[in-house]
């Protein structure tokens, strides 16, 4: 079997971003590992992998860096692909810094949701009066930033050129509002 060079340069495009994933979720193992957290389960699907660690006795510090752990990996590999390969770097180097980027953002189920979580929950004393109001705050976050995506991908959508992409996007980020 041939591969012609469109072929070539979507086996890269897939190649560059199983890579990014597989970089992102190695750095939550690792800080993990080296924090003393278990790993409880871990699932692959469409969109990535799912990794659950038993953060019952870690604290939310230590919970907060296993979060933050798979985007910075992200990060700093993504400024070593560019930095020691280039050009040739930039394939995987911007899928590994988009991926970071786009894991922090503050929603439910992303790494900067749950580092948020931790941010808010960890001066809360139990039973306290502002304990009910932590899930509403990140609530809120989750449907600010998910209402500025969506708007921002109609938008695009709409005003520039057909993109099929940026309209999954839109209704991707609106279904997760509900």
């Amino acid at each position: 079997m041939r591969v012609g060079s469109e072929g070539a340069a979507v086996l890269s495009l897939l190649a560059a971003a199983v890579s990014a994933v597989c970089v992102h979720e190695a750095g939550h193992l690792l800080a993990a590992r080296v924090l003393g957290i278990p790993l409880r389960r871990g699932a692959g699907g469409l969109f990535g992998v799912r990794l659950t660690f038993d953060f019952s006795r870690a604290g939310y510090g230590r919970e907060a860096l296993v979060h933050l752990a798979g985007p910075a990996a992200g990060l700093l590999s993504s400024l070593a692909a560019v930095w020691l390969f280039r050009e040739a770097g930039l394939w995987f180097g911007g899928i590994s810094a988009a991926l970071a980027v786009f894991n922090l953002l503050p929603v439910g189920g992303s790494d900067g949701g749950g580092a948020l979580g931790c941010l808010l929950w960890a001066p809360v004393p139990p039973g306290s009066s502002f304990a009910p109001w932590v899930p509403r705050i990140l609530k809120g976050a989750d449907l600010a930033v998910r209402g500025a995506l969506w708007m921002l991908s109609l938008r695009l959508a709409l005003t520039g050129e057909p993109n099929v992409g940026l309209l999954l996007f839109g209704l991707g980020m609106a279904a997760g509002m509900a």
